[in-house]
């Protein structure tokens, strides 16, 4: 059963003999193994295709909900969003991955890699390079130094270093500059102070000519404090009331950004 169900990552669609031939299982034993997770409600089946059911979403959902981080972040998120018109992510470091566990934001609309439950490679992305930029080296996962998307990419590990300095001096703060993406710019910071065991990263992302960088940086950088405190449930004399965000950035001090709000 595992087996099956690990083919369907990355993938929404499958026949029989696709499950089969990627889970390298004889066919009858997958088409039984199908039958039973379908009536489990793990698997649905439409026609001659199968895809992950229901079920699966509602016993991840119920993961996701039992983490403080979590709960806290999403209304400072959506504040965060309203303030700014930029997309909003919270990931988690998951291996040598980073793995999005919400979004609040239509853009970028296309790209598999930015959806809720999608994964970026931790080396290739400002939230895992914030997160990376906490750790001890001797801590680090093993990492995978793929192809960048584009040429600004990070290509080797002494780019990655040479990065991490600077994030270090920014105070936690990660940019990266059209390397997950052309006219792509992101900017993270880790949820959490340094040395209390950070995992999880907030960001911004949006277009290059829509996202001042040390702007967004101060604007993400204090918003993931905000929901630090918030988790953590200590208090914050500098928050403010109903669930705000202190926020240098406006939508009035950048270029609008493609949105469907």
């Amino acid at each position: 059963m595992a087996s099956l169900l690990q083919v369907f990552d990355g993938r929404s669609r499958l026949t029989l003999a696709e499950i089969s031939r990627q889970a390298d299982l004889p066919r009858s034993s997958t088409h039984r193994i199908l039958q039973r997770l379908v009536e489990l409600g793990w698997v649905e089946r439409e026609g001659y295709q199968y895809s992950l059911g229901i079920r699966m979403f509602e016993l991840g959902s119920q993961v996701v909900r039992r983490d403080r981080i979590h709960r806290a972040s999403l209304p400072f998120m959506h504040a965060l969003h309203r303030l700014t018109g930029l997309t909003v992510h919270l990931s988690t470091l998951v291996a040598s991955d980073v793995l999005h566990l919400e979004r609040t934001g239509d853009w970028p609309e296309n790209g598999d890699s930015w959806c809720l439950g999608a994964r970026q490679p931790a080396v290739h992305s400002a939230a895992g390079r914030a997160l990376l930029a906490q750790l001890a080296e001797t801590d680090w996962p093993t990492l995978a130094f793929a192809p960048p998307a584009t040429v600004y990419g990070i290509h080797t590990l002494r780019d990655l270093r040479r990065d991490l300095e600077r994030v270090r001096d920014r105070g936690g703060v990660a940019v990266d500059f059209q390397g997950c993406g052309a006219g792509i710019t992101v900017v993270a910071a880790p949820v959490g102070p340094s040395g209390s065991n950070v995992r999880t990263a907030l960001s911004l992302c949006g277009p290059v000519d829509a996202l001042p960088t040390q702007e967004a940086g101060e604007a993400v950088r204090m918003a993931a404090m905000d929901i630090w405190y918030a988790a953590s449930g200590m208090p914050r004399r500098s928050r403010r009331t109903g669930g705000g965000v202190s926020c240098p950035l406006r939508r009035s001090d950048r270029t609008p950004v493609p949105s469907h709000e």
